[in-house]
């Protein structure tokens, strides 16, 4: 009896270690294609570089990029009322191993995650150096900013002040109501059925029943929001001090780099929620005048706002009309410090 049962607790034990392994190099693999490496399946295209991507932040950072090096793309947009089956290859989605934008394709090779990407560009392309710093002060200015951005999976769509939270969809939160508030339920249906892209969002149960106000209306988001705000405003506070102290005219010194990106995105949704102006106002001179610098680069037109829906445009003026006729409301976007 003693027997069978050492026997049986050694195949556990084996079948744990072999699936352990077995997931390790899984897992070893997935990160390998991720990172552009020569495994994994090439998906169907028809030049160099192709991508897939929408409004949302993610792919305005990588449209940024290739837009400064600059590299063309053959260019996939995936807008939330398309019919996926009438614009995207069935060989193409057959391939997918998710349904996850932005996507870049470099010979038919996929990786995934804006800031992979941008990293895979600066590191494969001859042009990547533009973005690189020139000295060891900047580079070490570089550094210290890239370990300040999150490794988590850019499409996490959890509150701020949550363990995986995310402050830029939760400051845009205002924004996403005012679109959703103006789409009928139908239309949300075949959305969520006909584009598997934006299953995963439409599915977040913050989003369920969003609207211009919810963020005023429902306590958990107006913390979430304000946990934003504050989190978001310490970076600006930090990117402030770094521009009054080395004098810019970047963010890490002379150097445009993927800094620079980020707080282009980062501060361009921030307009888009109404509360730029009130922040740059509050104290950050270098900051507003950084921002000056960063409308004239073409990259900002090209990557952010050709890309911008006139429903996200309407969804802004609705909030600054709302801002101006509920005071409670007005409050919550004004700047904490």
């Amino acid at each position: 009896m003693i027997e069978i049962v050492a026997l049986t607790v050694i195949g556990i034990v084996l079948a744990a270690l072999l699936f352990f392994v077995r997931f390790q190099l899984i897992n070893q693999r997935i990160r390998k294609i991720l990172m552009g490496a020569k495994e994994g399946k090439t998906l169907p295209h028809t030049h160099e570089w192709e991508l897939y991507h929408n409004e949302q932040a993610p792919s305005q950072r990588i449209r940024a990029c290739l837009a400064e090096l600059p590299i063309a793309y053959k260019s996939h947009e995936v807008r939330i009322a398309t019919d996926i089956k009438n614009s995207v290859s069935t060989d193409f989605m057959t391939g997918l191993s998710k349904f996850q934008v932005p996507l870049l394709l470099h010979n038919g090779r996929a990786i995934y995650n804006s800031r992979r990407q941008i990293s895979y560009l600066v590191a494969q392309h001859e042009r990547g150096a533009k973005l690189l710093p020139t000295t060891d002060e900047e580079t070490t200015r570089l550094e210290y900013w890239l370990n300040k951005l999150s490794g988590r999976d850019e499409n996490d769509y959890s509150l701020a002040g949550s363990a995986s939270g995310n402050e830029l969809f939760t400051i845009a939160l205002p924004v996403m109501g005012a679109f959703l508030e103006h789409l009928k339920a139908t239309l949300l249906v075949k959305i969520f059925v006909l584009n598997p892209f934006f299953r995963k969002p439409l599915s977040t149960p913050v989003l369920r029943a969003l609207n211009t106000l919810s963020i005023l209306e429902n306590p958990v988001l107006t913390e979430a929001f304000e946990t934003a705000k504050e989190i978001i405003e310490d970076q600006l506070d930090e990117a402030e001090r770094s521009l009054k102290t080395h004098g810019g005219p970047w963010v890490i010194g002379t150097t445009f780099s993927q800094i620079d990106i980020e707080m282009m995105v980062l501060l361009y949704r921030l307009k888009q929620v109404t509360m730029l102006d009130d922040l740059l106002q509050s104290g950050r001179p270098n900051l507003a005048i950084y921002w000056d610098r960063l409308v004239l680069r073409p990259s900002y037109t090209i990557a952010l706002v050709d890309h911008t829906r006139l429903d996200t445009k309407a969804a802004t003026e609705k909030i600054l009309a709302t801002r101006a006729t509920n005071p409670a409301f007005d409050e919550l976007f004004r700047v904490n410090h």
